[in-house]
């Protein structure tokens, strides 16, 4: 007897103990809690031919964005495959198979085009709805991260489980689509609803770091943070939010015992973990903060961990740290990546890739001048970085920084305006910004 989940959607098995570990796991990763993983693994021990699990498995690894975690991907969707031999699957689990391969193939921005027509078909797919939100925010694609969701609203309703995750996951495209007034009222709305929401905190504390209210940021970040500080995936990342917070109040102190705190990768560390520590030190860089130190103990974990040419976001934040610890000889392995990247390869950006880590090792070098002429024909299209508007800032500054310390006058207060005019509540980013110009 075919089995269906929370949300009325067909699942090849006929087992009701396998349904329910998926639901189980499938809600801690919308909520981004620990371990899904552990959750679903004994089902599929249990229920060798459940195709659905093997596919959410395969998600699991997908979402990491992290290369490593591509040989797991694909162990799950070859178990998908050869169960799909004995158990004849329905068609919304084939054309989630089919757009999962190609991701794990490598060409994330194709995977993504074939599950705008999965979602199309299957509006209701929770767990591909938040996989591809997931995407559309490594990819740059700003518009679709608000109208993705936007499509399936019409099918879903409050009734529905995991309605409040699809709320959260709007108002983050609110957000980054600059709607600060929908994504704060929404990404309430989802709290409400489920207080274990951690992409909903996230989508409220963009709201305050791109307005600029930075004494509404500290108190929303530090205020009942038990249901996303612990044995959460987003942990780090919120307090990367609060160390921003910090840095624009000039409090360089708390963001700094912040990173040794919270942020500081640890043993179990993902890439995106070490992104969001690499994206903090360098900001304290920039801000005049010594963290040499801080730069040597990061260097190391990203040595054994970056996969060039699998992410550009993450490869730039490699070469981060890289330069940041002066390690010459892994910079240059890196470079060596990244320009071998074809020029047809699916992932964007990749000439800008090697064009953005060129401008971080001028930066190193204190050729400063250098590095703001490279960096500033990119402003306009640094979506294509990926990651979100908080995230590209780092471009950004860096630009401006240079650009300060080069003594490009110009320049850096032609940034300066622009920063200002485009921040909602009109306060500039003050960390990166002097009263007065003085050149380094």
């Amino acid at each position: 007897m075919t089995q269906h989940d929370a949300r009325g959607l067909a699942l090849s098995t006929d087992q009701p103990a396998s349904v329910a570990a998926y639901e189980q796991a499938l809600d801690l990763f919308n909520s981004l809690r620990l371990d899904p993983v552990a959750v679903l693994q004994p089902a599929l021990e249990q229920d060798p031919d459940f195709i659905s699990g093997h596919l959410l498995m395969a998600g699991f690894m997908l979402s990491a964005i992290d290369g490593q975690a591509l040989p797991a991907a694909r162990e799950s969707l070859a178990a998908a495959a050869a169960a799909a031999s004995r158990r004849r699957p329905n068609e919304r689990e084939q054309s989630f198979q089919a757009a999962l391969q190609v991701w794990a193939d490598g060409d994330m921005g194709r995977a993504n085009r074939l599950l705008d027509r999965h979602l199309i078909d299957h509006p209701r797919d929770l767990f591909a709805l938040q996989l591809t939100h997931m995407a559309d925010l490594v990819l740059g694609q700003s518009t679709m991260l608000r109208d993705r969701i936007g499509r399936a609203l019409d099918q879903w309703s409050e009734d529905d489980v995991g309605y409040s995750y699809v709320l959260g996951m709007h108002a983050f495209g609110l957000e980054e689509c600059n709607e600060y007034a929908r994504a704060e009222a929404l990404g309430m709305e989802a709290l409400a609803r489920n207080p274990q929401d951690a992409w909903a905190v996230h989508a409220v504390a963009h709201v305050y770091e791109m307005q600029g209210r930075v004494a509404e940021g500290i108190r929303w970040l530090t205020t009942d943070t038990s249901l996303w500080q612990q044995d959460n995936a987003l942990a780090v990342h919120n307090h990367w939010h609060l160390a921003l917070q910090h840095l624009r109040s000039d409090d360089h102190a708390s963001a700094l015992a912040l990173y040794d705190r919270a942020i500081a990768p640890g043993p179990a560390s993902m890439a995106l973990d070490l992104v969001d520590a690499s994206a903090l030190l360098w900001r304290l860089g920039l801000c005049g903060v010594d963290v040499a130190g801080r730069w040597q103990a990061l260097a190391p974990r990203w040595r054994d961990q970056a996969a060039w040419g699998w992410s550009v976001f993450n490869d730039v934040h490699a070469m981060l740290a890289l330069v940041g610890a002066g390690e010459a000889i892994q910079i240059e392995a890196g470079q060596r990546a990244i320009a071998a990247v074809p020029a047809t390869a699916p992932a964007p950006w990749w000439r800008e890739a090697g064009t953005v880590c060129e401008a971080v090792m001028a930066f190193g070098e204190g050729r400063y001048g250098h590095c703001a002429q490279l960096l500033f024909p990119l402003l306009p299209v640094a979506h294509g970085f990926g990651g979100s508007q908080a995230q590209r800032s780092l471009i950004y500054l860096t630009a401006m920084e240079a650009a300060r310390r080069a003594g490009d006058a110009a320049l850096w207060e032609a940034l300066q305006s622009e920063a200002a005019a485009r921040t909602a509540a009109a306060v500039p980013e003050r960390p990166y910004r002097e009263i007065e110009f003085k050149a380094a």
